[in-house]
């Protein structure tokens, strides 16, 4: 945070909620990413995106491979996110076919049920549409109330991330910084 701070940009106290916001993103990511780097301009901004992505990608009533699900399907189109989260959903069992149909906006039918309506969900949720009734259905056979509410909490903070990777032109971590987060994920998933 020097650079900031060396500009005069932010207070003592701004700059105390961005080190408390990264050490927390640290702790539950492994490192700080380059679009939260970016939004640490905005610290309170910074602070509660934070919470909602430590939430939704931690914490939700999810498995790791259905939230990767999610999170691919928000950001197929954008270059940042899907440079991040196509290996993380990789690591988490989705194959690479699997990926190619999810970046081609299709759900792979080779998935389970459950992650089938997963994938019909999101795609609706992405398109801005209105979930159709039988989506609503499928989605009420696999998951409970709060797993829905975390799906579309989990696929709208990652378009999110895409509109502020985009807005904000942040570039993509060296590929060092990439191969860590990797490996993060796989030494977390791993137990």
């Amino acid at each position: 945070m020097a650079a900031i701070s060396d500009k005069g940009l932010l207070s003592a106290s701004e700059e105390a909620e961005i080190d408390a916001t990264f050490q927390r993103l640290a702790d539950s990511h492994g490192y700080v990413s380059n679009l939260m780097q970016t939004l640490a301009l905005a610290p309170r901004g910074l602070a509660a995106f934070a919470a909602l992505g430590s939430y939704t990608q931690c914490a939700s009533a999810l498995t790791e491979q259905q939230r990767q699900i999610a999170i691919v399907i928000a950001l197929r189109d954008v270059h940042y996110g899907w440079t991040h989260h196509a290996p993380l959903a990789a690591a988490a069992g989705v194959t690479e076919d699997q990926l190619e149909r999810l970046r081609e906006g299709r759900t792979p039918q080779d998935l389970p049920p459950a992650e089938r309506a997963l994938c019909e969900y999101a795609f609706e949720i992405t398109a801005g549409r209105r979930v159709p009734p039988r989506v609503a259905e499928q989605m009420h056979a696999h998951f409970t109330p709060q797993q829905i509410v975390d799906i579309a909490l989990l696929v709208a903070h990652h378009l999110s991330v895409a509109a502020l990777a985009i807005g904000l032109d942040v570039q993509i971590e060296t590929p060092d910084v990439l191969q860590f987060e990797r490996d993060w994920q796989r030494n977390k998933l791993a137990g």
